[in-house]
């Protein structure tokens, strides 16, 4: 087929060559979202410090904002935003009444991480 613009298809431009932007882009796209990186992220900070311990409103504060200051720190202030409301939207409502512990709420997290 031609191509009104390049002329006849240039066997390159049929099977390019991964470049080091290519090999890039791929690396960024098989990482997990902001979104799970942060609600992960937070899961890993309430199963290492007291999982045994009921988790309070306080407890669950301080690891978002370690979450929040350890992954979003340097994005623009709308992608961060955008992220955080991706994660707190992927929390089951039943979480609130439900997870007692910091390590059931870390499981928790940790699951609703593999869905955003």
């Amino acid at each position: 087929m031609r191509d009104r613009n390049r002329g006849r298809a240039v066997p390159a431009a049929r099977n390019p060559q991964p470049g080091p932007f290519t090999e890039q882009l791929r690396e960024l796209l098989a990482r997990p979202s902001l979104s799970a990186q942060l609600l992960q992220h937070a899961a890993e900070h309430l199963a290492a410090i007291r999982p045994t311990e009921p988790l309070t409103l306080a407890g669950w504060g301080r690891a978002l904002a370690r979450a929040d200051a350890r992954i979003l720190s340097g994005y623009p202030p709308a992608v961060a935003q955008h992220a955080g409301q991706r994660a707190m939207a992927a929390l089951d409502p039943d979480m609130w009444t439900t997870a007692r512990t910091r390590a059931e709420w870390a499981s928790r997290l940790s699951a609703a991480a593999g869905t955003v």
